[in-house]
C-alpha cells in the first residue's frame, strides 16, 4: 500500500482500486481540485448499478468525462437497452460541460451521437437522460463523494 499524508475521508484525497495484487493505492489530487465532483454513479431507473462517470480535473467549465463499467453491473442490466446505449465499443474520453449552478451541478456529452444530460442536485443525488432523436433513455445518478465547496 503505498502511503499518504491526511487522513482517506478527506475530501482531497481520492481512492483509487486497482486488481494488482490485491492492493489499493491512495493518489493524492492535485491541490485546488478537492472540491470538484469527480465521479458520478450512473444508475438504471430501478436503481440497478450501470456506470461510473469519471470527470477529468481541475474543475472547469470544460472538461473530459468517461464512461467506465460499474463494477456491480448484473450482465441482465450490461445487456440492457440503458447498458447498450452507455457502454460503447470501447472506454473512450469525450469533452463534457460542467456547470455548477444553485441548485446543484450540470454535466453534459454526446457519445456515439447519444446526448447525454447528467443533473446532481445539493443532496448529491439526481439523474442522467441520454437522447438521441426521439429515444430516450434515464436513470438515477448520485456522486459518492459529493460537489464539497
Amino acid at each position: 500500500m503505498q502511503q499518504s499524508k491526511g487522513r482517506i475521508d478527506d475530501p482531497a484525497f481520492f481512492v483509487v482500486n486497482h486488481s494488482i495484487g490485491g492492493h489499493v493505492e491512495i493518489a493524492e489530487h492535485l491541490h485546488g481540485t478537492a472540491a470538484a465532483m469527480n465521479m458520478i454513479v450512473l444508475m438504471t431507473a430501478a436503481v440497478a448499478p450501470l456506470a461510473m462517470l469519471g470527470l477529468s480535473t481541475p474543475d472547469l467549465p470544460q472538461r473530459n468525462c468517461i464512461l467506465m463499467i460499474h463494477p456491480q453491473v448484473t450482465s441482465a442490466v450490461f445487456e440492457s437497452k440503458e447498458g447498450k446505449i452507455v457502454f460503447p465499443d470501447r472506454p473512450t474520453e469525450y469533452p463534457c460541460s460542467y456547470a455548477r449552478r444553485k441548485g446543484g451541478t450540470d454535466i453534459a456529452f454526446t457519445q456515439n451521437r447519444w446526448r447525454f444530460e447528467v443533473r446532481i442536485g445539493r443532496g448529491d443525488e439526481g439523474s442522467w437522460r441520454a437522447s438521441l432523436a426521439d429515444d430516450a433513455v434515464s436513470g438515477r445518478a448520485f456522486s459518492p463523494l459529493g460537489d464539497r465547496k
